[in-house]
């Protein structure tokens, strides 16, 4: 009687044709693998460059403000400096023409350093602006058009696109419209004629 396991067993010929099949198998897969991981590494360096350069452009975006912020401290403790100057050219001017003059000089220098580092006075020239301007007193006239400036108390600079500090000034108020309100800047928004309490005249 015939071995019922030997028949089911594969035979050999059968066994062989399986192998060659899962080799043939295992050879077209092989390089499907491979691209695949190709294209995953390819990814990865792609990515990895990718925040390479957005860190080194952050680390560039952060050292620039911290420069400008070094400056900013710098040029406002010498805006105190500059303020001096300027009254005392203003009060020695009649009295001696060469002391002014002198002081005058001092003034252009400190002004040329500080304008190398990206300082700029602030216009006073035309119409008020309260993104540059801080309005200390309103004065009703006819002479002038509303929200013009007449008078400066004290100047304003810019370092780059950013008010450092506004300038400090008067402005107009039409006689027909003396209700109209100015926007006073930085201000306390006083009455017509009354200057801000924090404002120290020079």
């Amino acid at each position: 009687m015939p071995d019922k396991t030997e028949d089911s067993l594969p035979s050999k010929g059968a066994e062989q044709t399986l192998n060659d099949e899962a080799n043939e198998y295992d050879e077209r897969a092989a390089p499907a693998a491979t691209n695949k991981r190709i294209e995953e590494l390819t990814d990865l360096v792609k990515r990895t460059q990718a925040e390479f350069e957005n860190y080194k452009k952050r680390v560039e975006r952060e050292w620039t403000e911290r420069s400008r912020l070094a400056a900013e401290r710098v040029i406002v403790d010498l805006l105190a400096i500059l303020d001096t100057l300027d009254t005392a050219i203003e009060s020695t001017h009649n009295n001696a023409k060469g002391q002014a003059t002198g002081l005058e000089g001092i003034r252009k220098q400190l002004m040329q350093v500080l304008q190398r580092s990206g300082m700029k006075e602030i216009d006073t020239e035309g119409p008020f602006d309260p993104f540059l301007h801080e309005a200390l007193m309103r004065e009703e006239t006819t002479d002038e058009e509303d929200g013009q400036i007449l008078e400066v108390f004290q100047k304003g600079y810019m370092l780059g696109p950013k008010v450092i500090r506004a300038a400090r000034v008067k402005v107009s108020v039409g006689a027909s419209n003396n209700a109209t309100d100015v926007s006073c800047g930085g201000s306390k928004g006083n009455e017509t004629g009354n200057i801000d309490d924090d404002y120290e005249g020079d």
